[in-house]
């Protein structure tokens, strides 16, 4: 089960990209390429959406309070896939992502998962921070490199 993220950055005014749905998308450290949380918009919501919600401004409060920092870039990660795109598949490449990197603002899923063996995760595109860029669930196990 192979999911290809395309990631794109997200410019602050007039990005189609904020519109988007059915993706995943980061919160980055402004001048670092620190991945501080990872997100999904899923077909009821897109990224400008999640960017404003409510339970989000936790999380800006403890950027700011605990990493010193009022602004934080966004990066959307578009989903290729050959399977059906659904919430299961889409919370799943999310989880394995948070899972194998652990972001700084993401507390579900950094300690343990449910594991879909056989998923396997490629980040593709510029704006993707991080030298790992393909992620493995072998079931027992979660492999990157």
């Amino acid at each position: 089960m192979d999911v290809k993220l395309h990631w794109r950055v997200v410019l602050p005014l007039g990005d189609p990209n904020w519109q988007a749905r059915r993706c995943l998308y980061a919160y980055l450290a402004p001048d670092e390429p620190d991945i501080l949380y990872i997100g999904k918009a899923d077909g009821t919501s897109t990224v400008r959406r999640r960017w404003n919600a409510r339970d989000k401004a936790g999380l800006y409060e403890a950027f700011e309070r605990e990493r010193g920092t009022r602004v934080h870039r966004v990066i959307v990660g578009h989903v290729e896939t050959e399977r059906r795109l659904t919430r299961e598949l889409l919370a799943d490449a999310e989880s394995l992502l948070i899972f194998a990197l652990k972001p700084w603002g993401n507390i579900c899923a950094r300690q343990s998962r449910i594991p879909r063996p056989g998923l396997h995760v490629r980040c593709l595109g510029e704006a993707w921070p991080e030298e790992s860029r393909r992620f493995w669930d072998h079931g027992h196990a979660v492999e990157w490199e």
